[in-house]
């Protein structure tokens, strides 16, 4: 072979290796430029219903949890309503006067919002006339009194299968008959049923058939998951809310379901609820996961209207709790924080799709729009609506913003412009008049 032909031969070998490498060059500098956001418009429509004053800030508390150290923290997410003694501590102790007064005091110092005080199921009918009258003592008229924690779960957490759901109901009117004889007319709620499905929710049917007569406040409990799940699969979850809210109103409706009281107006609300019900895994529920899952069903339980929202808990429960007993001040506590005036009336919003969810009240004074984009690629927003003003003021959460300034960012921009949602992301936009 000669020089020459050795060369041409060498060339035509090495063409494949030089395009390989320049494609490669090529596509790791596309990867490395920053992903191109999807846009969607939406648009702000017609009115659904009222947003009820306690539909999304209420918590449950334990006495001994340190509120006197945050106080200008809570003050910033108006709590609406306290749910006392929060989970299984309502059916392990017996309401004592001096755990009333611990309570009297984190009440008073959190405002002295709406009390939702749980019975003890067990100590019967005089336990609850002895709270009644202790609290009166204190200057404190419960809104709601709730008969027992999560009496679905009695036959297997107390390990005695008679506690039925016949006998549930019995228990119910004893205590609700007591309470009326001391104090008059009450409102009283139940039966809180745990977050377990589909056991939960079939033992809320049956509830409603036997003593749908007497339960003014119809109760239920989320935890989709025990802390363990991935997290799109935990995200998931967060859109199955509404499907439960329809479908318990439809069963206090339904005189086959509720043969006793399905021509009573019965209110109804999710007196716990969390991503996890694992108390001692923080994984879920502290981190941004948990906040965007948190920020979904706030916008569901705003937007379908339910009566009373209560999340497990305020402070300082193992992993949940906005703030924990050291003073951090976890994602979800911020949800809360962003979400401060979310009122008025909840509006449809059309032009979302499945990565983002989006929910809109209207208060007079201001448009308030929630987006919580739970996929991986970031999306541009374009807002329409007859009731928005000319600016928007616009807040950002995301992991990037937590970690660089332990709270959302915010910012100010023309209503004409796209709004910026990164992946993995909640976004609260409030458009004054």
């Amino acid at each position: 072979m000669t020089a020459d032909r050795h060369r041409d031969s060498t060339r035509r070998q090495q063409r494949p290796t030089l395009r390989r490498s320049l494609l490669a060059t090529l596509l790791g500098a596309a990867l490395s430029l920053p992903a191109l956001a999807a846009g969607l418009t939406l648009r702000i429509a017609e009115p659904l219903e009222p947003i009820p004053a306690g539909s999304i800030t209420g918590f449950n508390v334990t006495a001994a949890s340190p509120v006197v150290l945050n106080l200008d923290a809570w003050a910033a997410i108006d709590i609406e309503s306290l749910r006392f003694p929060p989970g299984n501590d309502a059916d392990d102790h017996e309401l004592t006067p001096d755990r009333l007064r611990a309570f009297a005091q984190t009440w008073q110092l959190l405002g002295e919002p709406d009390v939702h005080l749980v019975t003890n199921f067990f100590a019967g009918p005089e336990h609850a006339v002895a709270a009644a009258r202790t609290l009166q003592e204190l200057g404190i008229t419960p809104r709601w009194w709730a008969i027992g924690n999560e009496p679905d779960l009695y036959p297997r957490n107390r390990m005695d299968p008679s506690w039925t759901a016949e006998v549930y109901c019995e228990r119910f009117r004893e205590v609700r008959s007591a309470l009326e004889a001391e104090l008059g007319e009450v409102r009283t709620s139940g039966p809180a049923v745990s977050g377990s499905r589909p056991s939960g929710m079939d033992y809320l049917r049956e509830i409603i058939g036997l003593c749908g007569d007497v339960i003014d406040l119809l109760t239920w409990h989320v935890y989709p998951t025990d802390g363990t799940a991935g997290d799109e699969h935990a995200l998931a979850t967060s859109r199955l809310l509404g499907d439960e809210i329809a479908t318990v109103r439809s069963w206090l409706a339904d005189p086959m379901v509720n043969p006793l009281g399905h021509e009573r107006t019965v209110e109804i609300g999710v007196t716990e609820f969390g991503l996890s019900w694992r108390t001692a895994t923080f994984r879920h529920l502290e981190d941004m996961i948990a906040a965007l899952w948190l920020a979904e069903t706030l916008g569901q339980l705003a937007s379908h209207g339910v009566d009373l929202g209560q999340y497990f808990a305020l402070q300082g429960l193992g992993g949940h709790g906005l703030i924990d007993r050291s003073g951090w001040v976890r994602p979800t506590y911020h949800v809360y924080a962003m979400l401060a005036g979310f009122g008025g009336h909840a509006h449809r919003v059309e032009g979302g799709d499945e990565r983002l969810g989006a929910y809109a009240a209207d208060d007079g004074a201001a448009v308030r729009v929630l987006l919580v984009n739970r996929s991986l690629e970031a999306i541009d927003v374009r807002l329409e609506g007859d009731a928005l003003g000319t600016d928007l003021v616009v807040r950002t959460l995301d992991d990037v913003v937590f970690d660089e300034d332990a709270g959302p960012r915010t910012s100010r921009q023309p209503s004409t412009a796209t709004v910026h949602v990164p992946a993995r992301a909640l976004v609260v936009i409030t458009s004054g008049r």
